[in-house]
């Protein structure tokens, strides 16, 4: 095949090429001889691959105490191939090294300025960025870390203290609020999606689709006269978060009243969903009772939290079983101070066993009275007292006539006898009370978020509180509680959290990143 002129130049190019590399290698002049045997010697080189004389470099790296103010910064695999690459590349027809002389701190993200100790300074010379980019121009590794930072709950400030301890570099405040942006919407749609999925399972939990029962409460952004208010509403069967209203100050100045403008907006939610609540339980607020009972479809059973009624009660049986001497028999009386627990169990068992009868519930509280008085004529037949016939009152009989009237007069005027129809299903707020310690985690109180950032954190409190509330536990320990003596059910051990949640959100946040790109 006959050889074209252009193919010709080409090669004799090629040829003095090597001849000035040779030249400036040997320090004289060469012949076509010289050329001939350094390329045939290159060639053999180049065939040589006995694995026996290869000797594998040392990966261990020890650093000397003069080292270890070295600059930090954070990579990805691909960053790292990608460096692999460009050294094997430039390794190919030079016989240089590479070395760093310039780094450039960029956030958590370093460029490195990379150069040949041999060859054409001009030629031999990379940028090699620590991590790659993304189509709308930002570095992989500071998006993701920013995406850390938000969806962990920590505060800016413990950020900033926590990467600049490290070495790590920190984003500008600039940077993150630019992120926080097009984060916030993406937050949200996770949030509906999972409270979508909640209403859902809470509807299919029961077997009369007429509606569901609901716990509400109220906790607000810090602890006086709060700007931000978050009003939840969780499922009294799923536990999962329902609905999580936000209220503001720019909606009531007045902080006291944001609890009930955050349960009319659960309301408006659930009645343009066309969801019926038939119980709805929360913490004897009283605006909250009222709206409840003047609802337009007033079919809704109100509800108080059992344990904030108990509370008061033991507070006033603590008031009449201790005081000064000279006031015993007068405001209180030894013969019940080993009362105050038992009766508080009392009422808790009351609520719970007088079957939604409020005249029921009332009955039982009069009896106890009777019941320590050691007259069990009215205790009910399920009671040691009825069923042991050998029975001895293990508390001390109440005889004096002060003390007897004392008890009476807390009984009576206590909220659970004077409104039983509020207590008679034995409701209680356990979850929304620990769900509301969850949103600790991303809402500390004692700082003050923007409404945005507080807006954003209750979201992602409610993605974590919904998908952990419900997981399984392994065992169950008994140990001795000195806050909790009287407890017998034991302590679960819970299995490990997941936080898959946080995986959705980096995803949604990807997509969207990548549609742009597709749109444009």
């Amino acid at each position: 095949m006959p050889i074209t002129e252009g193919k010709k130049q080409e090669i004799m190019q090629n040829l003095q090429n090597v001849r000035e590399v040779l030249v400036s290698k040997l320090g004289r002049p060469v012949n076509n001889t010289d050329i001939m045997e350094s390329l045939l010697d290159t060639w053999r080189q180049s065939l040589k691959t006995n694995d026996d004389d290869f000797k594998s470099p040392a990966t261990y790296t020890k650093v000397n105490k003069s080292q270890v103010k070295q600059d930090f910064f954070v990579t990805s695999l691909q960053a790292v191939r990608k460096l692999i690459d460009v050294s094997a590349s430039h390794g190919k027809y030079c016989k240089g090294t590479l070395e760093v002389k310039k780094v450039t701190k960029r956030s958590h993200v370093s460029s490195l300025k990379l150069v040949c100790t041999r060859g054409n300074r001009g030629k031999h010379s990379y940028i090699w960025a620590s991590s790659p980019y993304l189509p709308n121009g930002k570095y992989l590794v500071n998006e993701r870390i920013n995406h850390a930072f938000l969806c962990s709950g920590m505060l800016p400030s413990h950020y900033s203290r926590f990467c600049n301890a490290a070495g790590l570099g920190v984003l500008s405040v600039e940077k993150r609020d630019a992120f926080f942006k097009m984060y916030k919407p993406i937050v949200q749609e996770e949030y509906e999606d999972s409270c979508n999925t909640a209403i859902l399972e809470e509807v299919g939990l029961y077997e009369n689709l007429d509606g569901i029962d609901i716990i509400t409460d109220a906790r607000h952004g810090w602890r006086k006269n709060a700007q931000d208010t978050s009003v939840v509403a969780i499922g009294e069967r799923s536990h999962k978060v329902l609905n999580c209203a936000h209220v503001t100050k720019a909606e009531d100045p007045v902080s006291q009243r944001h609890e009930t403008i955050g349960t009319r907006k659960i309301y408006e939610d659930f009645d343009n969903r066309d969801i019926s609540v038939n119980v709805h339980t929360h913490d004897r607020n009283m605006a909250i009772n009222k709206y409840v009972r003047e609802r337009e479809h007033g079919f809704t059973c109100n509800q108080n939290d059992l344990w904030h009624g108990i509370k008061s009660i033991k507070k006033a049986l603590t008031n009449i079983s201790s005081g000064p001497r000279y006031k015993e028999g007068k405001t209180w009386s030894e013969e019940l101070v080993d009362k105050v627990e038992p009766i508080a169990t009392h009422f808790y068992w009351a609520a719970k066993h007088c079957e939604g009868n409020s005249t029921t519930l009332r009955t039982l509280l009069d009896n106890i009275v009777d019941h320590y008085q050691n007259d069990h004529k009215r205790c009910h037949p399920s009671s040691r007292c009825k069923q042991d016939p050998n029975y001895e009152p293990s508390k001390v009989v109440l005889e004096n006539p002060v003390a007897i009237k004392l008890l009476k007069s807390v009984i009576v005027n206590s909220t659970i006898y004077k409104y039983p129809d509020h207590f008679n299903l034995g409701r209680d707020t356990y979850f929304v009370e620990s769900f509301n310690n969850t949103l600790n985690v991303y809402q500390d109180k004692r700082i003050a978020f923007g409404s945005e950032q507080y807006e954003v954190r209750a979201f992602l409190g409610t993605l974590h509180w919904n998908e952990n509330v419900n997981r399984e536990h392994t065992s169950v320990s008994f140990k001795a509680d000195p806050k909790a003596p009287r407890r017998l059910k034991g302590k679960k051990n819970y299995k490990k959290k997941t936080f898959n949640f946080r995986n959705n959100i980096w995803i949604r946040y990807i997509k969207q990143v990548y549609s742009k790109r597709e749109n444009k």
